[in-house]
């Protein structure tokens, strides 16, 4: 998604709690930055031309996306409005830089410049207005670009989205300021008309929307390179007698960076930055040292630090170790961070900012453009390293700075027209590296600043947080985007404790190794002891048919054999019958064979019973077997139970060190809240002692003045006495 960037700002932090005496205290960014810069050229002990090109160049740049912006739709091309530039930064550069401060100030002279240089073209070129997502939205925004009269839409765009005042609008066109208000008030009717919705912040957003371009200028960088006009330094340029200048790498409000050979270590290359201005007084010098002297002051793998430094033609040069690699911004061109890697690099930012806060610094623009990944020999990941020091400042500094779009709260809070300005601390780098992970992570959310109105965006960001990751897949990161984005500094957590909530990032895929390795470990002992209890199932029940098998066989053959024998002995008595009645043996001989006959009979008998005494032997023992393997799948089952209390108690045990975590957290912040209330305690006494110590200061002087007056009092007397004595000689002389 394409955002507009503007540049970094800087301003000390007293010039804005100045105002919050007033009663009702309206301070403005271009108020802020005009009052900067005016303070700037007459404090710079520079020479006059030296002067000028700070202060030109550092305003245009300021204002250089909605002027171009507004040069654009004048012109009705976007070739003709970057030729409207070109003249503009020309004109801007020849003016004095008394004039250009003179009110109504610096941003209403560039736009009456740039309204003067500006004509319509036939180029044919189509201006890339901004479409919103939303259908209903676009819709409105299309009505006001269709049948808002040319007049009314200039009004309405440098009033909403160039956010010129009345009184610049005025100088602007050259028309009265009331004859301004009157038309504003007219045009704001109309657009409200037509855009179908009430006069309020809604059609406030809509106008700053309708005059919105596509920006072309991405970043700070490219700001600086389409604004800079100063000759690079040539390739083969010793400097420092040792480090020999290859090309020209980057440039920024403050210097430029050069690809450079170390001279006496042939092929070791550095990354020099050599200052725009030249330094002429101690001060100036001690100044310019100030960005080296916060890098010695840190060591850490991701935090650049210092090699070398030193002057050339009154300019100063430090050198820095030359990565190779992109930095975060340019990566997210090529799509979002997934959690593994954002936690990769962020977590070791974070350890990075906690030495930079260990050193007594603030960073101050940390932002994507300023994170490198640095590709080392050897690694498979890339080092993350946290650049670009030139806004840093000390805790005992009273100065803010950085980049409007990743501003905390609390250093918004110093631009915008709130009556309560928090104080600036760490933690302000801790919002803006949280607002950078969220940006790698879903860079549809990231905070767009239309039409360059930036003014508007700090004050919406001095009273509301940025929005969380809107992915379905980060939305269980909304609570802690929450508390690292928090409104109130001191309910952030500090960089070190960052580094370790990071760690939410991956939960889920550490969730599901956990649940995952349980699983391979339970599944393995079930699968045993079900296959155990099926093996054992299988055979009793083969031993069981087989033996079931067996006996019904026997009882078969036992049965067949009886069944033949019967046969045999029915033959038997039927031939004795026969052998009776032919023969007409005696009764003994009869009995004899009948007795003989029962006596097989009787053994039949005897051997079919032992055949079903072990039939029902035979039953009994499959019987057993088969409560055996009852008794072992029972044990089983017990076993099974066994493990799943035990998981349970770890279940109970993971919900207690949950609890205890959350009672931890509570503690923690209630320790804030205590050590919030104990700052401010000691805000409020810092402030009674200097109450005291001017109430002092003007007791000692009311006591000098009283001293004074008595001098005073006392010669006079002595003046009196000599006049009298004077006098008297002169009465009682002769």
């Amino acid at each position: 998604m394409a955002t507009s960037s503007p540049g970094s700002i800087t301003a000390p932090l007293h010039s804005t709690h100045a105002e919050t005496k007033k009663p009702k205290p309206k301070p403005r960014l271009e108020l802020v930055v005009d009052s900067v810069l005016a303070r700037a050229e007459a404090s710079i002990a520079l020479q006059k031309h030296t002067i000028v090109d700070v202060l030109h160049h550092r305003a245009f740049r300021h204002y250089a996306e909605g002027l171009r912006q507004y040069v654009t739709i004048r012109s009705g091309s976007v070739s003709a409005g970057q030729r409207v530039m070109k003249k503009l930064k020309a004109v801007v550069a020849s003016k004095a830089s008394d004039a250009l401060v003179e009110p109504p100030g610096i941003r209403a002279r560039l736009y009456r410049l740039a309204r003067d240089l500006s004509e319509k073209t036939d180029d044919g070129d189509f201006l890339p207005y901004r479409t919103p997502r939303e259908g209903k939205r676009a819709a409105r925004i299309q009505r006001i670009r269709d049948h808002v009269p040319a007049e009314d839409a200039e009004l309405l765009e440098l009033r909403f989205a160039r956010e010129l005042g009345p009184h610049e609008i005025a100088f602007v066109l050259g028309a009265p300021v009331e004859g301004i208000l009157e038309s504003l008030h007219d045009a704001t009717g109309h657009a409200a008309k037509v855009a179908r919705t009430k006069p309020g912040d809604s059609l406030r957003r809509l106008l700053a929307e309708a005059f919105a371009l596509e920006a072309s200028i991405q970043t700070t960088r490219d700001v600086e390179d389409y604004l800079d006009d100063k000759p690079a330094l040539g390739s083969g340029k010793l400097i420092g007698r040792r480090y020999r200048i290859q090309a020209r790498v980057g440039t920024g409000a403050f210097g430029d960076v050069y690809r450079a050979e170390d001279a006496d270590v042939p092929g070791h290359v550095v990354a020099l930055k050599l200052l725009h201005q030249p330094a002429y007084s101690d001060d100036a010098r001690r100044s310019a040292l100030r960005e080296l002297q916060h890098l010695a002051s840190v060591f850490h793998p991701s935090v650049v630090h210092l090699k070398d430094h030193g002057w050339h033609d009154g300019r100063l040069w430090f050198v820095m170790p030359w990565y190779d690699g992109e930095t975060l911004e340019s990566r997210l061109q090529a799509g979002p961070l997934d959690r593994r890697e954002a936690r990769r690099i962020f977590e070791q930012l974070a350890r990075a900012l906690a030495a930079v806060h260990a050193a007594g610094l603030r960073h101050q623009d940390v932002k994507p453009e300023n994170i490198f990944l640095a590709t080392l020999p050897g690694d498979q990941e890339p080092l993350p390293v946290l650049i670009d020091f030139g806004v840093s400042a000390t805790d005992a500094e009273m100065l803010v700075a950085g980049t409007p779009t990743y501003f905390a709260p609390e250093v918004a809070a110093q631009f915008a027209s709130v009556e309560q300005k928090p104080r600036v601390t760490s933690r302000a780098d801790v919002f803006s590296l949280a607002l950078a992970l969220r940006n790698a992570l879903d860079p549809e959310s990231a905070d767009d600043v239309p039409s360059g109105a930036v003014d508007a965006f700090i004050e919406d960001r001095a009273r509301s947080r940025p929005r969380a990751p809107t992915q379905r897949s980060l939305r269980f990161l909304e609570g802690s985007f929450a508390r690292w984005m928090h409104l109130d500094a001191f309910e952030r957590p500090t960089a070190e404790e960052l580094a370790e909530e990071l760690a939410v990032l991956t939960l889920p895929e550490e969730r599901r190794e956990r649940r995952w390795k349980l699983f391979r470990s339970v599944v393995p002992l079930l699968l045993i002891v079900g296959a155990l209890f099926a093996g054992a199932w299988w055979h009793f029940e083969q031993r069981n048919a087989a033996t079931q098998e067996r006996a019904q066989a026997e009882l078969a053959q036992v049965r067949e054999e009886t069944a033949e024998e019967r046969q045999r002995i029915a033959f038997d008595a039927e031939q004795i019958r026969q052998s009776l009645q032919r023969e007409q043996l005696d009764r003994a001989q009869l009995e004899s064979q009948l007795a003989t006959t029962q006596a097989t009979l009787g053994a039949e008998r005897s051997r079919t019973e032992l055949l079903r005494q072990q039939v029902r032997d035979e039953r009994f023992q499959a019987e057993s077997d088969r409560a055996a393997s009852t008794e072992a799948l029972t044990n089983a089952r017990r076993r099974l139970d066994e493990l799943t209390t035990e998981r349970r108690a770890l279940q109970t045990s993971l919900e207690s060190l949950q609890r205890e975590h959350r009672e931890a957290s509570a503690e923690l912040t209630r320790r804030r809240s205590a050590q919030r209330d104990l700052e401010q305690r000691l805000t409020q006494a810092q402030i009674d002692v200097e109450q005291r110590d001017a109430d002092l200061s003007r007791e000692r002087a009311r006591r000098v003045e009283a001293e004074a007056r008595i001098e005073t009092l006392q010669r006079e007397r002595d003046q009196a006495v000599a006049a009298r004595q004077a006098a008297l000689d002169a009465l009682t002389g002769p």
